[in-house]
């Protein structure tokens, strides 16, 4: 079966008559699920059901709850969310072309994707598709409740099949879009039929175009594509091959240019120095090239040498709307060369990990107004009296406290140059701090950076601890000198004076298996340059550096979730920067993101008994 397709579109059409959906940009499937199997069918009818092996798994462990419904076939799209309006089309795309079991099962477990349910097709050997798409889609939605699958989209929600809302507002949907930065929309005429492999007019589409400024360098005169570049370090790098967008006369014109002051090769492509700027619309990036780029207009008063990296990486992450910021070109880490413009980039780029952590827990931010080679910093926990209206707050003691749900408010405080976010160990329940932490976290504090290699062998060595009572831990770098332990455990079911029985008794077990590296002395001065192993940090009201908050350093350090295998001799924390953290995101992925299936099974509540037991 093809799939109905859609008709592209400039603008959204308009009136009462017409449902509206994100369109997530991922891979076109249909998802054929009977008594005998199921299937991820793709647009060619591949099937790619053993490429996404978690999608399987979640479908197959709610077969008992669709046996009556079966046989079953969806539309939708294969996804890998980094908000709830867009998916991450390269993820996708290098997962399909995957082969060998060892590496799907690991990309699998970094990179997990979703299929993203919009219509159904057929439901208990039922063909639904000549009704209307308001009576698909309720049909849909009371699959997906019997399923207990969720209704819409939610990055964080841990089902892998999750459905995709109908709306009757365009206008709603469209900011949520524009601000998560997602490929577009899709409008379905009222009352429309599913029709097989028709590009019909009661679907249509439009695109999120982002445009981006490049330099036209080379013209291929027997396929008429031109070649456009951006600076990057010092080099012109080819990011984009065009063809599309240019009226006849633009590109007579071009062509001509090119002919006449451009250097003819043997292979019949002129190649001119770098003069000619051109605006790009593209709906992202993959590979290093633009996807689906289209001419816009020229630029002819840009200087060539300002199309740098750095501007093309904005033109794809473009600030959101509602979010002001004042001085972009403002060195916040001098030594490392990065200003706030590219900090922002950053907190862009690792928002879907960061937010996570952020979300519900009252922040206490450093804030550094003048970059981190003034001595002028300042803490800072209680909202200001005039915030933005994104910004939520909670009630404290003393004040309200600020909160970070959203990235509009990140990249405000990224503005205020908060480059430090510290959060408490458990959320807001209902409003109000709560007496349970969410996880437990151990800090591992040498005397100096160069005594790294002494927070490594502590961490092994709790692990072998926390190994033995069977509770599934996770490591990062503190962005300091430091490392740091997590044990997730279930939320609202254990005290800090609970965990605090646990936190002791492994941090004095270390110190006695190697007393001469290992110390819980909290004075430094009585340490006798050995590792402080703090578990007194965790408690009620204290806080601890956020996963992939960056630190108030020079050399613009970040706090780093790892793997346990990573942890070797030649680990240093100076590897894990704001230059090389949002690439190892988008090559490794983030090993935090299992802490929430760890946390579901951890046994705890065994171990604290035992514990209990044996220090009778």
């Amino acid at each position: 079966m093809k799939p109905m397709k859609l008709t592209p579109a400039e603008t959204l059409p308009e009136g009462s008559g017409w449902l509206y959906e994100v369109k997530y940009d991922g891979f076109r499937c249909l998802l054929d699920w009977r008594k005998e199997g199921i299937r991820l069918l793709s647009r060619n009818g591949n099937d790619l059901a053993d490429r996404f092996p978690e999608i399987i798994a979640a479908i197959t462990e709610a077969s008992d709850a669709a046996r009556p419904y079966l046989p079953l076939l969806l539309d939708g799209e294969l996804v890998f969310l980094i908000n709830d309006v867009r998916s991450d089309f390269p993820v996708v795309a290098r997962r399909s072309r995957l082969r060998t079991q060892s590496a799907i099962e690991e990309q699998s477990r970094m990179f997990p994707c979703r299929f993203a349910a919009f219509d159904l097709l057929e439901k208990g050997g039922e063909d639904l598709r000549a009704m209307t798409v308001e009576k698909r889609k309720q049909a849909l939605g009371e699959l997906l409740r019997a399923l207990d699958f969720p209704l819409d989209i939610h990055y964080l929600a841990p089902s892998s099949v999750q459905g995709v809302a109908a709306h009757a507002n365009p206008e709603t949907l469209m900011n949520r879009l524009i601000a998560g930065n997602g490929e577009g929309l899709v409008a379905k005429r009222s009352g429309s039929r599913w029709q097989e492999g028709i590009r019909s007019t009661d679907w249509v589409k439009i695109k999120n175009w982002r445009t981006v400024p490049v330099v036209l360098t080379a013209f291929e005169a027997e396929n008429s594509n031109f070649s456009g570049r951006i600076l990057d370090e010092g080099n012109w790098r080819e990011v984009v091959t065009l063809r599309h967008g240019f009226s006849e006369e633009e590109s007579k014109t071009l062509i001509a240019l090119f002919k006449a002051n451009g250097t003819e090769g043997p292979t019949g492509i002129y190649t001119l120095a770098p003069a000619v700027v051109a605006e790009v619309l593209t709906i992202g990036e993959s590979g290093g090239k633009l996807r689906e780029p289209r001419f816009s207009q020229f630029l002819l008063d840009e200087d060539p040498e300002t199309v740098t990296v750095q501007r093309y990486r904005r033109a794809l992450e473009p600030i959101p709307p509602g979010v002001t910021v004042t001085n972009p070109d403002k060195p916040l880490f001098p030594e490392a060369g990065i200003d706030k413009d590219s900090y922002l980039l950053y907190l862009q780029n690792v928002a879907p990990h960061l937010l996570p952590w952020l979300e519900n827990r009252p922040l206490t931010v450093i804030r550094y107004p003048h970059g981190t080679d003034d001595a002028e910093r300042f803490y800072q926990k209680h909202a200001p009296d005039s915030l933005p209206s994104f910004v939520q707050t909670a009630a404290g003691e003393e004040g309200e406290l600020l909160l970070c749900d959203s990235l509009e408010t990140l990249l405000w405080l990224g503005n205020q140059a908060a480059l430090e976010l510290h959060v408490p160990f458990g959320r807001l329940r209902e409003g109000e701090e709560t007496l349970y932490p969410d996880e437990i976290v151990f800090d591992l504090d040498p005397p100096d950076a160069t005594k790294f290699r002494l927070a490594v062998d502590a961490a092994l060595r709790l692990k072998k601890v926390f190994d033995g009572f069977g509770l599934t831990s996770f490591v990062k770098t503190s962005g300091g000198k430091g490392m740091q332990l997590y044990l997730p455990i279930p939320p609202e079911t254990f005290s800090y004076e609970d965990t605090r029985q646990f936190t002791s008794f492994a941090a004095d077990y270390l110190c006695e298996q190697a007393p001469e590296h290992f110390t819980t002395e909290r004075m430094k001065k009585k340490r006798g340059g050995r590792l402080y192993v703090d578990y007194v940090q965790h408690a009620r009201g204290k806080t601890i550096i956020a996963p992939y908050s960056t630190r108030g350093s020079g050399h613009a350090p970040v706090a780093t979730p790892l793997e346990w295998h990573e942890l070797t001799e030649d680990l240093r924390p100076e590897m894990f920067t704001i230059r090389t953290v949002t690439e190892r995101l988008r090559s490794k992925g983030d090993p935090f993101r299992l802490m929430e299936k760890a946390r579901e099974n951890q046994p705890f509540g065994e171990v604290l008994e035992k514990l209990k037991e044996m220090l009778k």
